[in-house]
């Protein structure tokens, strides 16, 4: 039987439920920056995993970041140890005392948190548009408009149904003073000319390494780029990821730079200054055009009606098969050479920094 969802109110105190990768955290932003400008007096938390809580903490929207401790709850070894850490998770959540729940996540795990949680009036999608029964978990349930929906829109639509306002979805990432010093200090000292920087992201996790661009063709890529128009690309790179993109490096025999570690904040400080991005549907891809940075997007498997950058200035490359070894260098340098020549004809924004971006639907949706 399907089960309405009523609007909030002004004293409740809502959790939000969205652990998971890089991308997923951010595409769940603009629904509750909507839900915040509703209801500004509301209590807002949000369970994340580690991976992505850098992203959340210290942000003005979000009043509690609780953690999910995917690692110790994963011990299977030990069971009774993590039996133990899901009832002091409980005993957290339930101490914020919160009445509303929103899942944004649609799992299983995402389900039990919301029941776990105590609170009367738990928000999910309903059945159609969950995965391993989690709707059993929710009383309230969301109906999608259609199934083709952006995961931002997707996320949108709950906010939407809880009380929260239409309009051009906003993604506000605000950025810390030292986080713009040194992302401009590391690009001043890898293009001491000057030149635009064009981050490069050839990882993947490792559950996903069909989302992988094959290294040979990032360093081809570079390569192309630099005698085209003497930029030379960077190459970002998360943990595990250093052996990869040195490999990029080596095999572009100097045509791509290699670029120092850096965590979540450092890596979107450096997108806001950048002139393009290129890679995978990964983390870096999300976080590329969550703060402005117009992006070259490389789709295999995946569906880039669900997953593409959502905003102007990006171009998206599916291959044909699904098969990313198919995607061309030379393709990919037009295509970056269309994003970069489309950058340039527009006229300069305000200054990197927290103001929220406004994604606006692509015009080739």
């Amino acid at each position: 039987m399907e089960r309405a969802p009523r609007s909030l109110s002004a004293s409740d105190r809502l959790l939000i439920v969205r652990l998971g990768a890089v991308g997923d955290v951010l595409r769940a932003v603009p629904a509750v920056h909507a839900i915040r400008r509703a209801f500004p007096g509301i209590h807002l938390g949000w369970i994340v995993e580690d991976l992505s809580s850098p992203l959340l903490e210290g942000h003005p929207d979000i009043d509690r970041v609780l953690r999910f401790p995917r690692r110790e709850l994963s011990a299977i070894e030990r069971p009774w140890s993590a039996s133990g850490h899901l009832l002091r998770l409980r005993d957290e959540i339930r101490s914020q005392r919160f009445t509303v729940v929103l899942d944004l996540q649609a799992s299983f795990k995402s389900g039990l948190l919301a029941f776990l949680s105590g609170a009367g009036r738990r928000v999910g999608f309903s059945p159609v548009h969950c995965r391993e029964m989690s709707f059993l978990f929710t009383n309230e349930w969301v109906r999608l408009s259609t199934r083709w929906l952006n995961r931002v829109e997707r996320n949108l639509e709950l906010a939407k149904a809880v009380g929260a306002s239409a309009g051009d979805p906003q993604l506000p990432l605000p950025e810390r003073p030292e986080e713009g010093e040194q992302a401009a200090a590391l690009l001043g000292r890898l293009l001491p000319s000057g030149a635009p920087a064009v981050l490069m992201s050839p990882g993947s996790s490792r559950r996903q390494a069909y989302k992988k661009w094959p290294a040979e063709h990032y360093a081809r890529f570079a390569a192309l780029l630099t005698r085209a128009h003497g930029v030379r690309p960077i190459v970002v790179w998360g943990p595990g990821e250093e052996g990869l993109a040195r490999s990029v490096v080596a095999a572009s025999q100097g045509d791509a730079l290699l670029a120092p570690p850096t965590g979540l904040r450092l890596l979107a400080a450096l997108l806001r200054r950048s002139a393009l991005f290129v890679g995978g549907d990964t983390g870096p891809m999300h976080l590329a055009w969550a703060v402005g940075c117009p992006v070259v997007a490389l789709f295999g498997p995946t569906d880039p009606r669900l997953n593409a950058p959502l905003g102007q200035g990006h171009v998206v490359l599916r291959a044909a098969r699904g098969r990313l070894d198919d995607l061309e260098p030379a393709d990919v340098l037009a295509a970056a050479e269309s994003a970069l020549a489309a950058r340039r004809a527009t006229p300069p924004g305000p200054a990197p920094g927290p103001a929220a971006v406004v994604l606006r639907p692509r015009e080739n949706a």
